[in-house]
């Protein structure tokens, strides 16, 4: 309901007016009665009507003197002038004011209602229009601070510099496709906040601008945007956050980090929220696990079924990923490359292998909308493979080469009988006599002897301390190396070390 205020000085005109049309079917309720003009201005100061009916002529002030002060105040009161007779010069003045409903005493109710109407189509007239001017303003707002993004600083005004030069700006990039209820709430609550949050779409992403002297205001609409993006089982949206600056000429900056922060993202898909200051401070090189030698480890891997060791190989590989901060086309280009040059190694040795094509891996891995994505495709294919390659149950003399071959392999690692009987699905009592009746040593110092024919070399070679070696070659008690390898050999490691 709006509300309608009455002025007029002879009680009898009032007590008129509030029944001459029942109030209500036209949507207002009566809040007041003024009783004169002074009265009268208070009472509107004091309700903030939609609509004032008042009489032009009062003792003390006119309804012309009280529309000329109220002009003056800026209120978006609408008016109806009520007069006793027609007085061009009233009318006049009053339109000097902008007042142009202006209705005879006494008042007739098809005319009051004609005018009701008419003041309502104002209305929506002025509605439309200050939408128009929103639209317009927030569109010209906003293409100002896209030109501030690209570093177009000829595009922002003096004023809008002034403004923004006394407070602290974050730019924040939603990565994400939000369902409607999510964008609506969103837009909303910007509108609620519209002096401290800007929305920005640019590159077909919307980006929050958080204008503020408080930090803790952003910090708190973050929270709710991440609980809200959580809700309702929709997809997930990752909030990217470039470091805060303090004068609007560094907001290009702010958006190279945001770009920045899409490849990080592409390597960090867990996390709802990224914040550039967190990547810049923690930032640690990592050896590329790409070069030959890890190509062959997982090889035999895949070969032993080892499947604790390919995931963490493969898991060597994301964690390289993250840290080096590559484009994510430049990730997927290489990975490409990588895995077909692993499973070409693969298939070079098994050749009866039905192993992914080239092209099926190119498009599995280009697919991918995160590095999460391709580790899983290259860990499946290599689980894959090694099923494929324990299909079928191994010849006696088969099983015996083989884990000769995981020892001479894995001679640096910790290495049991039923670690490697139970890889190779065998029972380890069984897999020991197998072992020692095809050898003629048992299972255990065939290990020892792979190991110190390893030191041998390594010591050899004098880059290594003893102490060091014993660690290289599977050891983690030094003394328990030097006991062994007297034992095979009848020196001391460093005996024998100073004779090579």
């Amino acid at each position: 309901m709006r509300k309608l205020l009455i002025i007029d000085d002879e009680p009898i005109i009032q007590e008129g007016l509030k029944h001459v049309i029942p109030w209500s079917e036209y949507g207002y309720e009566i809040c007041d009665v003024g009783i004169n003009g002074r009265d009268g201005l208070h009472k509107i100061r004091l309700h903030q009507p939609d609509l004032v009916m008042l009489d032009i002529e009062m003792p003390g002030l006119s309804g012309i003197d009280i529309v000329s002060q109220l002009k003056k105040e800026n209120l978006p009161t609408k008016f109806i002038i009520l007069s006793a007779y027609s007085n061009f010069s009233y009318a006049q003045k009053l339109m000097g004011l902008g007042i142009e409903h202006y209705l005879l005493k006494p008042v007739v109710e098809k005319e009051l209602i004609q005018t009701l109407e008419k003041i309502e189509q104002e209305r929506l007239e002025e509605q439309e229009l200050q939408n128009q001017l929103a639209f317009y303003n927030q569109l010209n707002e906003e293409r100002t601070f896209r030109a501030l993004l690209e570093g177009k600083l000829a595009s922002i005004s003096e004023q809008m510099v002034k403004e923004l030069q006394v407070k602290e700006l974050q730019l924040v990039r939603i990565y994400g496709d939000l369902p409607q209820s999510h964008d609506q709430w969103l837009r909303e609550n910007i509108a609620e906040n519209a002096e401290q949050i800007k929305l920005i779409r640019k590159d077909d992403y919307d980006h929050l601008l958080f204008i503020q002297k408080d930090p803790s205001f952003m910090k708190t609409f973050v929270l709710k945007m991440k609980r809200k993006f959580q809700t309702n089982g929709a997809s997930p949206i990752v909030l990217l956050m470039a470091d805060p600056i303090y004068h609007p000429e560094e907001l290009s900056q702010a958006y190279q980090q945001i770009k920045e922060l899409m490849d990080i993202q592409f390597c960090y898909s867990e996390k709802a929220v990224l914040r550039y200051s967190y990547f810049k401070t923690n930032h640690k090189a990592v050896k590329k696990p790409l070069e030959e030698q890890d190509k062959k480890e997982l090889y035999h891997y895949a070969e032993f079924g080892d499947k604790q060791n390919m995931k963490k190989k493969v898991a060597e590989l994301e964690q390289y990923y993250r840290t080096i901060r590559y484009p994510q086309e430049r990730i997927k280009a290489e990975l490409i490359e990588w895995c077909i040059s692993l499973f070409q190694l693969i298939q070079n040795n098994y050749t009866e292998l039905d192993i992914v094509d080239k092209d099926v891996v190119a498009n599995k891995i280009n697919s991918q909308k995160n590095l999460q994505g391709i580790i899983q495709f290259i860990m499946n294919e290599l689980l894959h493979i090694s099923e494929s390659i324990h299909g079928s149950s191994p010849t006696k003399g088969h099983i015996v080469d083989k884990v000769k071959e995981y020892v001479n392999f894995y001679y640096n690692e910790d290495i049991s009988l039923k670690y490697v009987a139970d890889l190779f699905h065998y029972n380890s009592a069984y897999l020991g006599k197998l072992f020692k009746r095809e050898t003629g040593e048992y299972f255990n110092s065939y290990v020892h002897q792979v190991r110190i024919q390893k030191a041998k070399k390594l010591l050899a070679s004098k880059k290594y301390k003893v102490n060091e070696i014993s660690q290289l070659v599977g050891y983690s008690n030094a003394d328990y190396f030097y006991k062994n390898f007297k034992q095979y050999e009848g020196i001391s490691p460093k005996e024998f070390q100073m004779k090579s």
